[in-house]
Parts: structure tokens; sequence; C-alpha cells
């Protein structure tokens, strides 16, 4: 009984869905775009037309082709699936011709506990929550849980901005408040680290542009590739004018700032 009431829901979620014709592109850092339909490859360029109907290119190389198209096949590119906890989270497994939504539903693949979860539609955002912290009081950025950011359309011009100014190892997720988004960079030099956090703040000033009190700021981590914290930062819109500005040097800027 409870399996057929896990693949009603699903069921239900993915007919919801269908009207925004989305299209899944799962690109081989880990992180995805939400585009409106297939891509289209052009001289080695992926042109992506996003929900909003902005169209952009990145590097065909940079998709993740054949998890995409599995994962799109029959329209499923977006399923959603209801969890114990009632969690909603991305569907557990890929489905194919042969499977069901009673299939997904009640798959019991040990990969499910580790993937990603989306959050509830709030209102209040992630305000109250116990987090973890650093022996300094702040919230600790590397044990943050990766959920998605509350707003799609601020997560798709985040992703699009950062790729313009040529970043490609990052991924953004909710922060601790429902106006704070959290990005999460990669970086392995010193000069990278402070490129990153410029990069950073003229994010959040491009976002301030194009969505006025929408976000107020961004908490960003960032880390090397073996996952060792390079840094952590919470930007508001005054910090980010003065990085974005150049009006201070970002090695001052990264010790008067970073938080441990």
């Amino acid at each position: 009984m409870r399996r057929l009431h896990l693949a009603l829901v699903c069921l239900l979620i993915a007919i919801l869905a269908a009207p925004l014709s989305a299209y899944t592109i799962y690109l081989k850092d880990g992180s995805t775009l939400i585009a409106r339909e297939k891509f289209k490859i052009e001289d080695g360029k992926a042109l992506i037309v996003l929900q909003n109907g902005t169209q952009t290119f990145i590097d065909a190389a940079e998709i993740d082709i054949e998890r995409t198209e599995k994962v799109n096949k029959g329209n499923y590119g977006t399923a959603l699936f209801i969890d114990d906890e009632g969690q909603v989270i991305e569907a557990p497994v890929t489905p194919t011709e042969k499977q069901t939504l009673t299939d997904v539903a009640s798959t019991t693949d040990a990969s499910v506990s580790t993937r990603t979860r989306a959050m509830r539609p709030s209102s209040g955002g992630a305000e109250g929550a116990d987090f973890p912290r650093t022996a300094a009081g702040f919230v600790d950025l590397t044990v943050l849980p990766r959920t998605p950011y509350r707003d799609l359309d601020i997560a798709v011009e985040t992703s699009r901005f950062l790729r313009a100014l040529g970043f490609t190892e990052f991924k953004v997720f909710q922060g601790t408040q429902s106006q704070r988004a959290f990005l999460e960079m990669t970086t392995n030099s010193e000069a990278t680290v402070f490129r990153s956090l410029e990069a950073a703040a003229d994010t959040l000033i491009h976002l301030h542009n194009q969505f006025p009190d929408q976000i107020a700021e961004l908490e960003v981590l960032l880390i090397t590739s073996n996952r060792e914290r390079a840094g952590q930062f919470l930007l508001d819109q005054e910090t980010a004018t003065l990085l974005g500005k150049k009006d201070a040097e970002s090695s001052t800027f990264f010790i008067a700032n970073v938080q441990f």
C-alpha cells in the first residue's frame, strides 16, 4: 500500500512538472542545468535554452551526454520522489522503458541515502536551523547540508554568470537563510582563491541587479580538489561592491573577512 502511495505521489509530481517542458542537463563536474529542451551542439558548443528563455553556450565537452540522455529518456529528467521522511528528492534511479514509477518509488539502492535532497517548499528558508559551527562560532559550510537553492532562476543565472567568467568547478546550494545562496568553489592555488573570491563578489552584484530584493547574500566556501578548506566567507552587497570595484586588495580582504 505504501509503495502504491509513493508511486501515485511521484506520478502526480511528474504530471504537474510536465507543462514546464523541463530538460535536465548533467555536467561532468556534478552540477546540473534545467533547460526547456534538449541542447543543440554547434562547432563544439552546446546551445542551451534555459527555462526563462535565456540562451547560453557552454563547451559541449562539459556535458555528461550519456547520463543526460538516460535520465531524460521518457521525459523523466526532472522526476521527483518523496522519501520516508517526507522530503522531495530526485528520482533515485534512472527510469528506462522497462521500469515503472512503482519501481522508482520502491528502490532500495544504497546510493539514495547520499543524494542531495531538495528543500521542502517553504517561505521561511532555513532560518533558525541548528547548523554545525566552526571553532570561532561560524556556520561550518564544509558540513552544511547540500540542498538546491530555493529560487531556480537565481540558481541558473548564478551558474550561467560564473561560466561566462570562465569558472566550471562550482556548485550552487541553499544557504542558511532563505535569501542567502551558498556557493561552493574549487580552488587549487593562491591565485585562484583570490580570483574565485572576486568572481563570487561580481556574481552577487550581478544577481542584485537582475533580481532586486530576491537575494541578499552569498555564503562562499573555497575548497581544494581534495576537499580541504581554503576559506569561507559571507558576502553582502557592501563587501561585494568593495571587491567588485577592486577598492581593496583581495589578499587584505581575505585576511579581514575569512571565517575560521
